[in-house]
């Protein structure tokens, strides 16, 4: 399964392509709020969204829970920020601790610098770790506030998503 944003680019041979938008890009005023609040790009932005696009977040976790047997890839463009709030929701169903999610998270700033460089593009990580600290927090500390009491599982079944196929998705992820 490939959720993607661009219809042109084909799926190596013998991979079936699924897209699951999760943006829902056409909500102009939640994404005008969570850019003009500075949030976008940052986990700031993931509880928010969490509370507001619940559905689309249900769609992804049911759709990687049906996926055909074998592996899936999940993406975004960087592989951070809409990669980075469903990681967060997998991981926590895996039943990996908050910290370890909040560490692990941590890891893409540094890991996204080759990326922005073939780009062509200036390394977000530093503006991000700026952002984060005027705002008397870190990539890992903002991580671990969306952790802070969030029921996933009760979350994602109130949004949608079957008893059965968190049990799947737990089952894909645990093995």
């Amino acid at each position: 399964m490939f959720p993607v944003a661009s219809a042109t680019v084909a799926p190596p041979a013998g991979t079936i392509r699924l897209e699951v938008p999760l943006d829902d890009v056409e909500d102009i005023g939640f994404w005008q709020d969570v850019n003009d609040r500075g949030l976008n790009g940052t986990p700031l932005y993931y509880r928010p969204f969490l509370e507001r696009k619940a559905e689309r977040c249900a769609a992804v976790i049911t759709a990687l829970a049906r996926a055909e047997p074998g592996g899936v890839l999940f993406h975004c463009g960087a592989g951070r920020d809409r990669t980075g709030l469903v990681s967060l929701l997998l991981l926590v169903l895996a039943g990996v601790r908050a910290d370890a999610i909040a560490d692990d998270h941590a890891l893409s700033t540094a890991e996204l610098v080759p990326l922005f460089a073939a780009m062509g593009r200036r390394d977000q990580g530093p503006m991000i770790e700026s952002l984060m600290a005027e705002r008397g927090t870190t990539l890992r500390g903002s991580v671990l506030d969306v952790l802070d009491g969030l029921d996933v599982r009760a979350h994602l079944l109130e949004a949608g998503v079957a008893e059965r196929d968190l049990a799947g998705v737990r089952a894909r992820l645990l093995g």
